[in-house]
């Protein structure tokens, strides 16, 4: 009989043993996405009076995660020929365009090499003036989630 107590003693041990285990690979509770708005307006010419491109549009993720999912929505004002936008966190990098006057939405996944836990918004657009050369302005903001 000790024989067979100590078979079901060792594999009551193993069983827990496992379920510990099973439990510190688990994710840590509490580390939930936060989503974060953003406005960046770019100005640019003569007093910066002429409104180039905007962007308007929501990033998601965890802090300290590789990876966050966002949509914007760009739109191209006095700008030649195009606005445009530039997300960037961590590692990963997504740029977009529109055309004089237009606006589009764009949604996507930032995945980077390194956990990150903001995302920079870059807005840039292009006109003739002042004086008729070609100058490109930006903004920048960034947003954190």
């Amino acid at each position: 009989m000790p024989q067979i107590r100590s078979s079901r003693f060792v594999r009551l041990v193993a069983a827990g043993a496992a379920g510990v285990a099973l439990v510190a690979t688990l994710p840590a509770a509490g580390a939930q996405a936060a989503t974060a708005s953003f406005t960046v307006s770019v100005k640019g010419g003569y007093n910066d009076s002429q409104s180039l491109g905007t962007a308007t549009g929501t990033v998601t993720g965890t802090a300290g995660s590789t990876q966050a999912s966002y949509s914007v929505t760009l739109c191209g004002q006095s700008t030649y020929p195009t606005a445009r936008v530039v997300l960037q966190g961590g590692t990963a990098t997504a740029a977009h365009t529109v055309s004089y006057q237009n606006c589009e939405t764009f949604t996507g996944d930032l995945v980077s090499s390194y956990g990150f836990n903001n995302v920079q918004v870059t807005v840039s657009g292009s006109t003739f003036y002042p004086g008729n050369q070609y100058t490109t302005y930006s903004k920048t903001k960034t947003a954190y989630f």
